[in-house]
């Protein structure tokens, strides 16, 4: 009976250490898309030219096809998560404006 009790006290002092943490996996989702990418995309390009340096976009907008979304999400396991996004609108089959927090038009 006092092994018993024992057992019981140290398996309730563990179960409040902070000491051990539960593993968390980090999750990436989407398009991975780096800066040397986004600075190759320009506006004039056609939706072909866009796909061929950042690849299929994971998002479809199916209500408006003179649009492009790349969505990019990490979320580290024990921490906040981030999430990176560019937006490609076409007028006439071009790229005509580009937008997110992935394009930054001062790089060039």
């Amino acid at each position: 009976m006092r092994n018993l009790l024992a057992m019981l006290a140290i398996s309730a002092s563990l179960t409040g250490c902070s000491y051990f943490h539960v593993h968390k996996m980090d999750i990436e989702q989407g398009n991975i898309i780096t800066p040397d990418m986004v600075n190759r995309v320009h506006t004039g390009m056609t939706k072909s030219e866009v796909q061929d340096i950042l690849g299929e976009p994971i998002l479809a907008n199916v209500f408006d096809p003179n649009r492009l979304d790349y969505v990019y999400t990490y979320r580290p396991g024990n921490s906040q998560p981030t999430e990176k996004y560019i937006t490609f609108i076409f007028s006439h089959d071009r790229v005509s404006d580009i937008k997110g927090n992935l394009y930054s038009p001062f790089i060039r």
